[in-house]
């Protein structure tokens, strides 16, 4: 145990010109408690934790030696916070270490799995530099059920930085729970900020391991019904030999979806021929940046910062011009992000930020409907998240699909920053399937060309 807890007390006492026998007399507690909690050698019960952390937060805003300037608010919810994030990491710690005490051990609960990776979690976060890494040879979503994107969804609150996550699934699955899958990972997606997703394809024969980081590993023995069985360490040397054989594994199998970086789309021009086909599949959780008038798009060329983005900007008007205005489409649109792109005008392009005036963003708009009376085949649907949207869409990211291949984006931090890509036929089919489910939806509606005029 790092003892964040007694550095975070400690800190906070010296900032406050706090003695320990003071804060003794405060907390109603021996002085021999705050030593230990101080050193390390021991917590506040689980039950009293949260209690007695925001006494000593009352005390530490209120003492008159406390240098802090800040409002007696702003001084509360510091210390609350601290100390509270550093005793959550210590006890983790404690839990996790008391799962264990021998260099195998047994685990036949759904609960206590859950409770053991979130122990794993917060550790990595810790040790790690806030990035968790997490290998398996088989199907977690369907091990962890609901609770792994709730695990997602923590992860991204407690500040994760970088996830890297590899699994296994059967494809013959993707057919029957096109829904399931595509949800699962949109959701993750798009609630991370960072995230490298690889998605490889199972066999009937591979063991079923999981490993966390160097600091877990599990084999799960069975998973029938609900009923569980499963085998763990924390040893170091049984971690690697199982994290060698799940890469062995993983890098032998089929591959069904993988991250991208920013430098290969470049070099691949996959959004090109992605907007060459014939027919189209888009959702943005961004501004719609594609067919935009000529006048914008010779603007982009002119302001280009070097030759190869000049090129690419040369090539995808053309596209847009000769074929992109002239295919089926079906594109969907947020209502706030169309009013968000008139209000500021930004937009991204080919991995580059642009900044459009009023003027601008309003032509685009128009141009969009100008093509809409030209060419029936060309849909928008808009989506009113000011409404109840269903829980796969309400962090969704953006989506492209074509004849050929899926392309999943979360532009929350830069465009491409976080872009996964899959050329598989079962994996692209499951995403249509999905994206066409959702144009059914009552919360997505087809506009027409004088519709989308009614935003300017």
């Amino acid at each position: 145990m790092n003892n964040l807890f007694g550095k975070s007390l400690r800190s906070q006492m010296e900032k406050a010109g706090i003695k320990e026998s003071e804060l003794a007399d405060a907390l109603s507690y021996d002085t021999t408690y705050i030593s230990k909690w101080i050193n390390g050698s021991k917590l506040p019960s689980t039950r009293n934790a949260e209690r007695i952390i925001g006494q000593m937060a009352d005390f530490f805003a209120d003492h008159p030696s406390n240098s802090d300037t800040a409002d007696r608010e702003s001084r509360w919810q510091n210390s609350f916070k601290a100390l509270k994030s550093a005793y959550a990491s210590d006890s983790s710690y404690l839990t996790f270490q008391a799962h264990s005490n021998n260099q195998m051990s047994f685990l036949s609960d759904q609960k206590r799995l859950v409770e053991l990776t979130r122990d794993a979690f917060v550790q990595a976060m810790e040790n790690y530099d806030h990035s968790i890494s997490i290998t398996a040879t088989f199907d977690l979503f369907r091990l962890y059920g609901g609770e792994f994107k709730r695990l997602m969804q923590e992860l991204h609150e407690a500040g994760v930085k970088r996830v890297e996550l590899k699994l296994a699934l059967f494809p013959e699955e993707l057919k029957e729970e096109y829904y399931f899958y595509a949800a699962n990972i949109l959701n993750i997606i798009g609630y991370l900020d960072y995230i490298e997703m690889s998605i490889v394809c199972q066999k009937p024969e591979q063991p079923h391991i999981l490993v966390i980081n160097n600091l877990l590993c599990i084999q799960v023995l069975w998973n029938i019904q609900g009923e569980l069985a499963a085998v763990f360490s924390m040893d170091e040397k049984i971690i690697e030999q199982f994290s060698l054989m799940c890469g062995q594994i993983l890098e032998a199998s089929e591959k069904l979806l993988d991250p991208a970086e920013p430098e290969s789309l470049k070099r691949t021009n996959v959004q090109l021929d992605s907007y060459s086909d014939k027919r189209q599949w888009l959702f943005f959780n961004e501004p719609p940046a594609m067919l935009f008038p000529e006048n914008i798009m010779d603007q982009f060329i002119n302001e280009a910062q070097d030759e190869a983005y000049a090129s690419y900007l040369i090539k995808l008007k053309n596209i847009f011009m000769k074929r992109t205005c002239k295919s089926e489409i079906d594109l969907v649109l947020y209502s706030s992000m169309i009013n968000k792109y008139l209000s500021d005008g930004n937009v991204s392009v080919g991995n580059v930020s642009h900044h459009l005036s009023e003027e601008q963003t309003r032509s685009h708009l128009q141009h969009l409907s100008e093509i809409m009376k030209k060419n029936p085949a060309f849909a928008i649907y808009l989506i009113r998240d000011t409404v109840v949207l269903s829980e796969e869409l309400r962090n969704c990211p953006s989506i492209f699909i074509d004849s050929y291949s899926l392309y999943i984006e979360n532009s929350k931090k830069g465009s491409n920053d976080n872009f996964h890509i899959s050329m598989d036929p079962r994996m692209r089919s499951a995403f249509q399937q999905f994206f066409e489910r959702m144009l059914g939806q009552p919360y997505c509606t087809r506009l027409t060309a004088e519709d989308l005029l009614r935003y300017l």
